[in-house]
């Protein structure tokens, strides 16, 4: 199994964190100009120049002087804070991915609507009601062409998997490849809703370069998500 092992280092990369835990460096370039724009000796060599370049007749006074050092002062210690705090979240970087990559080879629960189909057999997908429904399903390939529908009828709260066995609606088995499966349930009133899909299987690898960071799973043709999208994690 492949695992890719890239850290966010570049400037304004991206932290991967599993769900909410995502976050963004900000650019360190950015940063660094602002810092290299007013060093502590550019900012002496200008303050000799304004004493020795005053009017004799009309002279700094002292609270002048005072307040400008003070502006100096407040303008280098936050140069400070935003070079450690780049720090911290370069670590905080680091730390995450490190999260991320360490559930490759571990079985998860991941929200995904994508089914795929290889030598004829789908994987399978599950989706949980939380009240009484009639459920029907809607199978389309890449392209958005519809492949199949399904009326699955009334079911009560609980969790289940889709009964598509991989043909298409004439009867032919589907060719290999992802599909999109959308589930409908139509509660007591007529109300109907789209209900979320999960799948359970193996995290082949992951894509710590992505934006946000994705898990690819099963294998090298299954199907890729975002890590956010993962919702449980069981031991291979």
């Amino acid at each position: 199994m492949a695992t890719t092992t890239t850290s966010s280092t570049s400037t304004s990369d991206s932290i991967g964190g599993i769900g909410s835990a995502y976050v963004q460096l900000p650019s360190t370039s950015t940063s660094s100009s602002a810092a290299s724009s007013l060093s502590a000796n550019s900012f002496l060599t200008m303050f000799l120049a304004q004493l020795q370049n005053q009017d004799p007749t009309n002279p700094m006074q002292s609270y002048e002087l005072a307040s400008q050092l003070a502006q100096f002062t407040t303008v280098e210690q936050l140069s400070q804070v935003t070079t450690q705090l780049n720090d911290v979240l370069q670590y905080c970087a680091d730390m995450n991915n490190g999260d991320i990559a360490a559930l490759v080879g571990k079985n998860v629960t991941a929200q995904t609507s994508s089914i795929t189909v290889a030598s004829g057999t789908p994987t399978s997908l599950s989706y949980t009601l939380s009240s009484p429904a009639t459920v029907s399903y809607t199978i389309t390939d890449s392209s958005g062409n519809t492949v199949y529908t399904g009326s699955i009828g009334s079911q009560n709260a609980g969790t289940y998997s889709i009964p598509w066995n991989g043909t298409e609606s004439n009867g032919t088995t589907a060719p290999n490849g992802t599909y999109t499966c959308t589930v409908t349930a139509t509660a007591s009133n007529g109300t109907s809703s789209t209900v979320n899909t999960t799948v359970q299987v193996l995290v082949y690898s992951c894509d710590l370069t992505a934006n946000p960071p994705t898990y690819l799973l099963t294998g090298p043709g299954g199907v890729t998500v975002p890590v956010s999208n993962v919702s449980a994690v069981s031991s291979s």
